[in-house]
């Protein structure tokens, strides 16, 4: 079995959809989908927003699905390299994440480095076009571009989340492999319309998103554009998940096998 972890509904969407043999899964407290693809059993779990978050959602599906060999996590992320544009994929080759109350970088090690490189050659092989790099797991919200800059001069990431280490973490605890694969939502320059409104959580707080539109209506025009973006970023995930799944399978039956 393998866990697909997202943070919301949205960055899978399309993913979900083109599935012909899904159900809707709830236990643990968790909410998700379960479907079989070229006969591998896939749960697909979202965590909400934030690392704390994140770690809570991951902790609880590994104890309701203690059978899971592989994980991935996916989702959105914000460009911190100038190359980088909405929808392009990010396979990441290392996980970052910045101490809590420190301007300190370190790595998430999560071993799955034979993992990494079969999964790269595989969306090679599928002419999908992807940058591998480092992933910065933000400990909030980079409000502004000028913050994306300062994370991208501390961590020489080329992609920033607030997710993908405390998945890797927890993974890393059960010893299952872990692999992130994420699509771009926006170009380092780019500012996120509702950041202002986003907590340290991750959470979207209604009152201050009201109160930042009226005081920023301007910004109310930006939306549409964000939205595409997203749906960009959801196509990109959609074409490149399958790949990443049926690659892992096979990695994974391959060292059943040597076993």
């Amino acid at each position: 079995m393998i866990i697909i972890f997202y943070a919301f509904a949205r960055e899978v969407s399309v993913f979900k959809k083109r599935l012909k043999n899904r159900r809707r899964i709830s236990v643990n407290q968790l909410r998700g989908f379960q479907t079989e693809l070229e006969g591998v059993q896939v749960v697909a779990i979202p965590t909400g927003m934030g690392m704390a978050r994140a770690g809570d959602a991951v902790r609880k599906a590994f104890e309701a699905f203690p059978d899971a060999v592989l994980s991935i996590g996916t989702g959105v992320a914000g460009a911190l390299s100038n190359g980088l544009q909405p929808g392009d994929l990010v396979f990441a080759d290392r996980i970052l994440c910045q101490e809590e109350n420190s301007s300190r970088v370190k790595q998430v090690d999560h071993h799955a480095g034979r993992h990494i490189q079969d999964v790269a050659r595989r969306l090679r092989s599928a002419e999908l076009k992807f940058s591998t790099g480092a992933i910065f797991t933000a400990q909030g919200v980079l409000n502004g571009i000028a913050a994306k800059r300062e994370a991208k001069n501390l961590s020489g990431a080329i992609a920033v989340d607030m997710e993908t280490a405390a998945i890797a973490r927890e993974a890393e605890r059960r010893g299952v492999p872990f692999v992130c694969l994420r699509a771009v939502l926006e170009a380092v320059d780019d500012e996120i319309v509702t950041a202002p409104a986003i907590d340290e959580h991750g959470r979207v707080r209604p009152l201050s998103a009201g109160a930042h539109f009226m005081r920023n209506p301007h910004e109310l025009l930006r939306l549409p554009r964000m939205m595409r973006n997203l749906a960009r970023a959801a196509r990109s995930l959609a074409e490149a998940l399958p790949i990443v799944i049926s690659g892992l399978h096979s990695l994974a039956t391959e060292s059943d096998l040597e076993a």
